[in-house]
């Protein structure tokens, strides 16, 4: 069956006949006969009809009323009117109402005209249908195009969710409103790509679309010129790529990732075969991609792994899971690298594992430095035998040289006394290398702002530093680390830039280690002299009191037999003596090495007040000392109320006492008997007196209070062959 057919006529004689012709014309089609217009509607509600064939005069309604109603629900059904003989009007106002064809009554072959035109009215019908049908059917939007403006003609149903436009709202758009603005897709582009396809044939771009709410999206459009229904057309047929670009610029990115990483990577199929390097694993191995291409990551074996190693590795990959590990790998020219691997499978949609890619992270200088550290490490051990900075030095020299190969080192140590930085120790090839090895002033060359800083420094170039202490010096790269308080050590090579971050790193643990070692030591030989004054001030209890303890006593006894109380006196005076001797042990014991802030202090107003705390008796003072010195002012009055004690003690209630000035320092002199030259050492040693009645103590706290301000202390003869003690190296205001 071809099709249906309803055929509208209200005159019964003409509608029977032309049933009657139509039939034996069309034998493959249906005829459905309607008496009335009302009948014919009626029937296309319950009938899907292929085409309608109806007379101009009906009762009801004429044939293009009833054109009008059919079509409201059946836009695209096929529309013939039969009619007798009309004016030019009627036939011009039929086909301006959309009618299909207009057959006019009349002659021997009009039914047979009739149903030819029927015919290809039902064979363009379903023509149209099933494109339509296709048409919309299709996921992709598709729209129709003049050939020659451009114009959309048409557009199926994607075109409309793609775009968010009604039907009607697509085909007004002009084509260059349905792309993003940013693009150099323009009107023109646009109406050339149709033309190219009319002319050259199927055209294929990708094209930046915006919808009508603002929303952008990739599309690939294919145009391709077609004939529908008997006309030239262009189609474009339109797929949303944009999630494809996205994956594509992911893709992108992570080939331009793969490309520029630091680490080497390359991927192998299932068969273990390369199919690609990226451009480090070239740097790192020596072969080129073309080299490796197409065979196994087993040409970079070095041998050092077993056969289970191996194993492992790829039962692990194989069950789909991540293999990490160290490899030792070999280089084409035969040397050896390490590598912290990485393998991960790749597997496709059916969860085969397709691919494996490798990443290969180089630590084969971080071994090398962890082999180094742990060298080191062992190496510090020794250290802690030793007994002696200078010692200390010289291990730590060696090894600098034997296991850190930097043989081309010294040490740079800070002197109190002339607050310099002494070279003092450097290594073999140094000595052959530097004509000199100077001793650095405050403030002078790289080594001073090191020391004073604290902070570690690698130079590149020392000759481009500013501050260099020898611009011409043979040495090119340096590294400077300091050492607490103790100084700087310096690594020096002939070459600019020979010492990287590993090489700083290194130094650095090793100079932090020698800090603490120093320090170690320095504590070690203070907690030496606290014992050495601890079992001095332990001798002087059990000897130095014990003399007056005993007078005491025996005093005591004699009162108690005798009952003069005058042996009371001999008593008081043995417990002054001791009260003094305890205060003098404290104050060494306690304060004795250290004194408080220096400052600007004058001297005779310290003289006066010292002299005034001091039983001097008939004692004379002469002072010729108008000078400020820096000096702790409590600290130097106690040194003087001592000297001012040992001379009356020593040389008697009428003793003459002279303070005066050398070139840079002072002098304390009396008139007394003097000291011997042969006792004049043993006269600083604490506990030694040569009087019943003195501490021994007094001057062993005034070299204690010379030496804790830098001064140096001399005993010699006055002019009156009393004792004169000379202060030198005082600093004069």
């Amino acid at each position: 069956m071809k099709g249906h057919l309803l055929y509208v006529d209200d005159d019964s004689s003409s509608r029977s006949q032309t049933v009657k012709q139509l039939e034996r014309c069309l034998t493959d089609v249906r005829i459905w006969p309607a008496t009335s217009a009302a009948e014919a509607l009626e029937l296309c509600e319950g009938q899907a009809f292929d085409c309608v064939v109806s007379t101009y005069q009906l009762s009801e309604m004429d044939g293009l009323e009833l054109l009008d109603a059919i079509r409201a629900d059946h836009p695209d059904l096929p529309f013939i009117l039969f009619t007798e003989a009309g004016s030019e009007a009627l036939a011009s106002e039929a086909i301006s109402a959309g009618i299909t064809d207009y057959v006019r009554r009349g002659g021997d072959d009009q039914h047979v005209l009739l149903a030819n035109r029927i015919d290809n009215a039902i064979e363009q019908y379903h023509s149209e249908t099933g494109y339509r049908e296709l048409f919309e059917a299709i996921d992709d939007a598709i729209i129709v195009h003049d050939p020659e403006s451009g114009d959309i003609l048409d557009v199926n149903r994607a075109v409309c969710d793609y775009w968010g436009y009604s039907y009607e709202d697509a085909c007004e758009c002009a084509v260059e409103d349905l792309g993003a603005p940013v693009q150099p897709a323009s009107e023109q582009t646009a109406h050339e790509w149709i033309r190219r396809a009319v002319k050259d044939g199927p055209q294929r771009v990708e094209w930046l679309c915006e919808t009508s709410d603002g929303k952008r999206f990739w599309a690939d459009i294919q145009l391709k010129p077609a004939t529908i229904n008997g006309r030239e057309r262009v189609i474009s047929l339109i797929r949303d790529i944009t999630e494809e670009k996205q994956r594509e610029q992911e893709l992108k990115s992570f080939r331009r990732a793969v490309e520029h990483a630091g680490h080497s990577i390359y991927v192998t199929n299932a068969d273990e075969e390369i199919l690609y390097v990226n451009p480090t694993f070239e740097d790192l191995t020596g072969y080129s991609a073309e080299e490796v291409i197409g065979r196994t990551p087993r040409m970079v074996k070095s041998g050092e792994h077993d056969d289970e190693y191996y194993q492992e590795l790829w039962e692990t990959i194989l069950d789909g899971d991540v293999w990490q590990n160290e490899l030792i790998n070999e280089r084409k020219d035969g040397s050896r690298y390490i590598v912290n691997q990485t393998i991960a499978p790749i597997t496709d949609e059916t969860g085969d594992t397709v691919r494996f890619v490798a990443v290969n992270a180089e630590i084969t200088e971080q071994k090398r430095r962890e082999q180094q550290l742990q060298t080191l490490y062992a190496a510090t051990t020794e250290w802690l035998n030793a007994e002696s900075k200078d010692e200390i030095y010289a291990l730590v020299s060696d090894q600098l040289t034997d296991l850190l190969e930097f043989d081309l080192h010294g040490f740079c140590l800070y002197n109190e006394t002339t607050e310099t930085l002494e070279t003092v120790l450097t290594s073999e090839r140094a000595d052959v290398a530097l004509d000199e090895h100077p001793d650095f002033e405050k403030g002078e060359g790289i080594v001073w702002q090191v020391f004073e800083s604290g902070e570690p420094r690698r130079y590149d170039d020392v000759r481009n530093d500013p501050d260099v202490y020898n611009p011409d010096t043979e040495i090119r790269s340096e590294l400077a680390l300091p050492i607490g308080e103790h100084g700087v050590l310096l690594i020096g090579s002939k070459e600019p830039g020979a010492f990287d971050e590993t090489n700083e790193v290194l130094a650095k643990v090793l100079s932090s280690a020698l800090t603490e070692v120093l320090n170690r030591i320095e504590r070690e030989n203070e907690l030496e002299q606290q014992n050495s004054r601890l079992e001095e001030f332990a001798s002087v209890v059990s000897h130095d009191l014990r003399n007056p303890l005993s007078v005491a006593k025996g005093r005591l006894e004699l009162a108690r037999e005798t009952g003069d109380i005058a042996h009371l006196e001999d008593v008081d005076q043995a417990h002054d003596r001791i009260e003094r001797i305890i205060d003098d042990l404290l104050w060494l014991a306690r304060e004795g090495r250290e004194i408080g802030n220096t400052r600007p202090v004058g001297l005779s107003q310290v003289v006066d007040d010292a002299w005034g705390h001091v039983d001097t008796g008939k004692a004379r003072l002469v002072r010729e000392c108008d000078q400020t010195i820096e000096a702790d002012p409590d600290r130097l009055q106690q040194l003087f109320e001592n000297l001012f004690r040992n001379a009356v003690e020593h040389a008697g209630v009428n003793v003459a006492v002279r303070i005066g000035l050398l070139d840079n320092g002072f002098y304390v002199e009396d008139d007394g008997p003097g000291v011997p030259e042969s006792v004049r050492e043993q006269v600083f040693e604490a506990g030694y007196s040569t009087t019943s009645s003195g501490t021994g103590y007094g001057l062993s706290i005034v070299q204690t209070i010379a030496d804790a301000h830098g001064w140096e202390l001399e005993l010699t003869d006055g002019e009156d062959g009393g004792a004169r003690f000379e202060f030198s190296s005082v600093e004069f205001q």
